[in-house]
């Protein structure tokens, strides 16, 4: 670990953390401007809930926008990617007889819930080293007449690819598209939500912005947002989208109000040019291990995430859920923070990169996983 960098977060020392992309890290002084804002809340509670959080949480969801590069009056604060798609879900009223479209590379909880609410989920299956035609057939095909919405994952969670989603919408035009973006905020340079001819957009600022933990962006195309209403009705049912979605009774409000000090971590640390250095460093770490195990660390298809890939582990190893947990818990006993993946029967590692890491990070987890899974 780079302890000039290790010493800016909380992280516990006698761990190695490759696993940024999960829940990120709170900056220490990120955390600390959280402690502020509740201690401010808490020295007038009523002057603070009736007064003062309407603006300054306006003012947090319009820095939160420019960084998305989003106009202001069309992104909403929620707590979470979580929270976004069960607002998209209750905006469409999806319900029983109704389909929503998923891949295999989702996040389950969306599945979970779209079933929640009566409907069903249909996955559009393609495999690690799909090309982009690939993807949009699988997506195509899984379209039925009852499809009220498709949601794709920007960046893939468990497999850390990078899925074309303006390619998609296109081809399931006019069926609505919901952009699971949990990974994409402060780790993908380029960005432009509007261009991607999406319906809904919504990404986690806690993982890769350093905002604290319970605060994501929600973006809403022009057409739509008269629909989208926040799942609490409280003292801002009534207000225009996005102000709508601010006060939602007596919430910890902290982290949005520490959001801009999350944003202005994210600059000092480097902004574009760190996200360069993160990417350069998780491929390194990535063929590093790969040539220690006898694997490949090079997708053939569509390509990784900026500061997160795949590296996938000698056959056999972790290729079951129950062998991925059981490797997860070995390298936590040997002070590894990483997570083994089972992806269609292949067992994998899950890497990430952040400032706090280094060469020897990756160089020492390789020679942990050779003792533990041997070479292929």
């Amino acid at each position: 670990m780079r302890a000039d960098i290790a010493e800016l977060f909380e992280l516990d020392p006698a761990l190695t953390h490759l696993n940024h992309g999960a829940f990120g890290a709170v900056p220490r002084v990120v955390r600390e401007a959280q402690d502020r804002a509740r201690a401010r809340i808490e020295s007038a509670p009523m002057r603070a809930f009736r007064d003062d959080l309407p603006g300054a949480i306006a003012a947090s969801r319009e820095r939160a926008a420019d960084f998305v590069g989003v106009p202001p009056e069309a992104a909403a604060l929620v707590r979470n990617v979580s929270e976004g798609v069960a607002v998209v879900l209750q905006s469409l009223a999806v319900g029983r007889g109704d389909d929503v479209v998923v891949s295999n590379h989702g996040y389950p909880t969306v599945a979970m819930a779209v079933r929640a609410r009566g409907g069903s989920a249909r996955e559009a299956t393609f495999h690690l080293h799909a090309s982009t035609a690939d993807i949009v057939a699988a997506f195509t095909e899984a379209l039925t007449p009852d499809t009220r919405l498709v949601v794709i994952d920007q960046i893939t969670s468990a497999t850390a690819l990078l899925l074309p989603v303006a390619e998609v919408a296109a081809a399931v035009a006019p069926v609505p598209v919901l952009v699971d973006a949990a990974h994409v905020p402060g780790a993908l340079p380029g960005l432009d939500v509007e261009a991607l001819g999406v319906h809904y957009w919504v990404g986690n600022l806690h993982k890769w912005v350093f905002a604290p933990r319970s605060a994501a962006l929600l973006w809403v195309d022009s057409a739509r947002r008269a629909d989208v209403q926040p799942l609490v009705t409280s003292w801002s049912h009534g207000e225009r989208f996005p102000a709508s979605f601010d006060l939602q009774g007596t919430v910890d409000h902290s982290a949005w109000l520490a959001l801009p000090d999350g944003v202005d971590f994210w600059h000092r640390l480097g902004g574009w040019r760190n996200v360069q250095h993160n990417a350069d460093l998780v491929r390194w770490g990535a063929h590093h291990i790969a040539g220690a195990l006898g694997t490949t660390s090079e997708p053939s298809g569509i390509p990784s995430a900026p500061c997160m890939t795949l590296v996938p582990l000698p056959e056999q190893a972790a290729a079951t859920p129950e062998g991925a947990e059981a490797l997860w818990q070995q390298l936590f006993a040997a002070g590894f923070i990483v997570p083994a993946v089972s992806f269609a029967g292949r067992g994998h590692l899950r890497l990430a990169a952040q400032a706090y890491n280094d060469e020897d990070d990756y160089a020492r987890l390789a020679a942990t996983l050779v003792s533990l899974v041997g070479r292929a």
